[in-house]
């Protein structure tokens, strides 16, 4: 059975076919995964070309006005995670994940994420009272 995904790199929608797994850990068919974040991954077409543009990305200088960049500093202790841990990272802090469900991104952005806007941290909590 197949579901749709967006390429992140060519910009389009697309097919899967055969088992894959959310981001939030539960397979993708016989789930609800309404409330769960757009996973964006490349299509088969365009994820070697993805990977080479990672590559690069990685191996040249960063950007000096985002490298002098101040963060948010999370409080929550994921900085002792190690880079191969990581599944995520929040836009709005330092704050990375090594593991990741919508109730899991609910409780930082409600209660440990300093960079969140107010109107985030509001909804966060309403979607944690619901659950």
């Amino acid at each position: 059975m197949s579901h749709r995904h967006y390429c992140d790199y060519a910009g389009h929608d697309w097919q899967c076919v055969g088992i894959c797994e959310c981001i939030c850990g539960l397979p993708m068919e016989g789930n609800d995964h309404s409330e769960c974040s757009v996973e964006l991954r490349a299509c088969p077409e365009h994820s070697a070309a993805q990977q080479l543009s990672d590559a690069e990305a990685t191996s040249s200088e960063p950007d000096p006005a985002f490298a002098k960049k101040e963060w948010p500093h999370c409080e929550c202790g994921c900085a002792e995670a190690q880079s191969s841990e990581t599944v995520g990272w929040c836009l709005h802090c330092d704050h990375v994940y090594v593991s990741y469900s919508p109730k899991i991104e609910a409780q930082h952005f409600a209660e440990k994420c300093p960079g969140a806007p107010e109107e985030l941290k509001k909804s966060a909590r309403a979607r944690l009272v619901k659950h």
